[in-house]
């Protein structure tokens, strides 16, 4: 694996929008001539706050989206970045690694932090890039369990708030790196739903419950990987909190084989070896096919009263395993081994009695078209006899 350098015109397809936010938050009484001769040699104006943009800074209105409970602010990642860019200086507090940050009071600093955050480590930023490119926005929310929410349509990730006003959240720093690795996950998530889709639409049952587990792995992974390299920025607090969390022996393992072996951050070896020790705890392997399994009896539901097969019926392959854990950098750490993954019991198999009697239920009602309550064994008969999942009528 090998990460590209940092550079600093990475976001220059969007320096103009930066810039003209510059602009609007500058002092009024500076003329334009004074302006011009401002302009540093990267094509932003240094900006001049006022009285109030001292306080703040003026970020732009939020978007209203209606999602869980009501209706709630949200934000275009581009948004987000660029208002990161105009917080003032005057306001940086240091947390307990001496790390300098602006207070966090609301839902609208609280994502602008996480993105400036994740856009100093190489591999976190090239999906953020994307993410922005695409036109995606950010919220948050209380979301009862879940990390995070994607909305693909609406092109919207909504954040898991743990309940708390967003001022608490911000001033506490287990919270705050919680929330950022969800970012983290749910960018990654994106990046792999772009290039991936959705795989019941292609894959078999079996398959697409194999695939799911293995996408799982792959985002807790890609936040290991983005915790280590802001660790290297001196920004070790991320790393600490997955060191201390449920993953915390996914990172310790990562690091075991760097300490080793340093070149393993480069030829994958470290995040393959991440990825095996993903599957060795059976809790997690347990709880994300839980939660696949939930997900396939919603499509099923989405398709009770259809003649549709809601499946595909492709096989998984070795090489769709090997894409999956593609890099934002274009290198793929478990390239060459997906024909072994999918011989391994380790990476197969359902390890409790519920999660196997749960999708042998699936299987059987796989095998039955239900189309208006009515049970078919032949798919096509059923269509025969209910086109388009409606009574025939009569002549």
């Amino acid at each position: 694996m090998i990460n590209h350098p940092i550079t600093s015109s990475i976001y220059e397809p969007n320096q103009a929008s930066c810039k003209r936010k510059n602009e609007f938050i500058m002092t009024q009484d500076n003329s334009d001539e004074a302006q011009r001769e401002n302009v540093s040699r990267d094509g932003f104006a240094p900006i001049e706050f006022t009285k109030l943009s001292q306080t703040t800074a003026l970020p732009k209105s939020p978007r209203m989206a209606s999602f869980g409970d009501g209706i709630h602010d949200m934000w275009l990642i581009e948004d987000l970045y660029c208002d990161a860019l105009s917080f003032h200086d005057d306001l940086l507090t240091e947390n307990e690694d001496g790390e300098r940050s602006h207070p966090l009071e609301n839902t609208h600093t609280i994502l602008s932090w996480a993105l400036a955050k994740m856009s100093e480590s190489p591999n976190a930023r090239i999906m953020l890039i994307e993410a922005e490119k695409q036109g995606w926005s950010l919220a948050m929310d209380t979301l009862g369990g879940d990390d995070y929410h994607i909305d693909v349509p609406e092109k919207l990730i909504v954040l898991d708030d743990q309940g708390l006003m967003p001022a608490a959240l911000g001033r506490s720093e287990y919270f705050k790196n919680a929330m950022l690795v969800s970012v983290i996950r749910a960018l990654r998530d994106v990046w792999q739903e772009k290039r991936l889709g959705a795989f019941e639409d292609h894959y078999t049952v079996q398959s697409t419950l194999m695939l799911e587990r293995l996408r799982s792995a792959d985002i807790d992974i890609i936040g290991v990987l983005t915790a280590w390299e802001l660790r290297t920025k001196g920004h070790s607090s991320l790393w600490r909190h997955l060191l201390g969390g449920e993953d915390g022996d996914i990172a310790m393992r990562f690091a075991a084989i760097l300490e080793r072996d340093p070149s393993a951050l480069y030829n994958g070896k470290a995040l393959l070896g991440a990825f095996t020790q993903w599957f060795r705890d059976e809790n997690r392997v347990d709880l994300c096919d839980h939660e696949t399994l939930d997900y396939l009896d919603m499509v099923l539901a989405e398709h009770e009263n259809t003649a549709i097969q809601p499946f595909g019926n492709q096989n998984i392959r070795a090489f769709d395993i090997e894409r999956l854990s593609c890099l934002p950098d274009k290198t793929a750490y478990l390239l060459g081994f997906g024909a072994e993954i999918l011989a391994d019991p380790l990476y197969a198999g359902l390890n409790t009695a519920l999660n196997q009697a749960h999708f042998m239920q699936i299987c059987n009602d796989l095998k039955t078209t239900l189309v208006q309550h009515v049970p078919f064994r032949d798919a096509s008969l059923a269509a025969r006899i209910f086109p388009n999942g409606e009574f025939t009528r009569e002549e």
